[in-house]
């Protein structure tokens, strides 16, 4: 049986160019829609159609919950995306989240799911991975 205390990071889908941005240091934050239910302190970086790979993992600096508006004056010079697409992407949403990116980990070779593990599908927004898993992709 997995215990809470098992996780410690989840496997995010990003698009690819938002991905690359993040492996670059120009984006410096995530936007989502809902929080975590459990502590977490890595995202692994799932990069979306074409890639289709595990490309690096960042570790969570901070996770900041707060109306949309003010998510875009604190972030909005880091955020990687225009106005526009930050207001489309949380339409009449009244909250929203934001994960600071600290420390970034590029993996020098790709990974496919399957070779993290067998029953690994890309996730629509994220899941958590087991601990045996993360070091599995840290260790690459």
């Amino acid at each position: 049986m997995v215990k809470r205390t098992d996780y410690k990071a989840a496997l995010m889908s990003i698009h690819p160019e938002f991905a690359q941005l993040i492996l670059d240091g120009k984006k410096r934050v995530e936007f989502r829609k809902t929080r975590f239910s459990l502590d977490i302190s890595y995202v692994v970086i799932y990069a979306t159609a074409p890639i289709k790979k595990v490309i690096g993992y960042f570790k969570i600096q901070k996770i900041q919950v707060a109306a949309p508006t003010e998510l875009w004056k604190s972030y909005k010079e880091v955020a990687g995306i225009d106005k526009g697409a930050f207001q489309n992407y949380y339409g009449d949403m009244n909250q929203g989240v934001a994960i600071e990116i600290g420390e970034v980990y590029q993996l020098s070779q790709y990974i496919d799911l399957e070779h993290i593990s067998k029953s690994l599908v890309a996730p629509q927004n994220y899941i958590y991975l087991e601990k045996d898993s993360f070091d599995s992709i840290r260790s690459c």
